[in-house]
């Protein structure tokens, strides 16, 4: 029963949903923002407390200190090199060497996703809607589920595999592409 009532909260973006999400965004800041969330599949909370020196630009990780997460676990995250030299941009535009990279906070960051999703025809738009949407999209790219369960800190295997059953359609897809 307790699964079922997880898949039904589960809302995540068809990839479609999300490049229309990022191609409107238009906004530098706004974008990058809607990119680390949805690439590293982030928690709003841990994202708002990202520092400069929680950044390894050279080999592409994110640290989240244990204070900083929901499961009180320290976690590192993988993040493209193509975002963080975006990251980096943003970082010398704005002048900032160290301390917070967004001095939003967590309900701001909400504005932010909602503004650009309703922007986009995506009314029910959150920013856990893009870390779902993180887990979904690269279970259907094949990464390995042990792989997802440590970048987005799910203390159980299981609830990382609870997405796999909530995306029938791109199952659908990728079957007829492979036929």
């Amino acid at each position: 029963m307790q699964k079922r009532n997880f898949q039904r909260k589960i809302k995540y973006l068809k990839i479609e949903e999300w490049n229309k999400l990022i191609s409107i965004c238009d906004n530098f800041r706004d974008r990058l923002i809607l990119k680390l969330l949805y690439l590293s599949g982030m928690r709003a909370g841990e994202f708002s407390q990202i520092k400069v020196e929680d950044i390894d630009f050279k080999e592409r990780f994110i640290t989240i200190p244990a204070e900083n997460t929901k499961t009180k676990q320290f976690r590192t995250i993988y993040c493209p090199a193509e975002t963080l030299s975006e990251l980096k941009a943003y970082l010398k535009a704005k002048k900032i060497k160290k301390g917070r990279i967004f001095d939003l906070s967590i309900r701001r960051i909400q504005q932010i996703v909602k503004t650009w999703g309703k922007k986009a025809g995506i009314n029910w738009i959150h920013p856990h809607t893009l870390r779902h949407s993180h887990v979904v999209h690269h279970l259907m790219n094949k990464t390995p589920i042990p792989a997802i369960q440590k970048q987005v800190g799910h203390k159980r295997l299981t609830t990382t595999q609870i997405y796999s059953n909530l995306a029938p359609e791109e199952i659908r897809e990728a079957y007829e592409k492979t036929n």
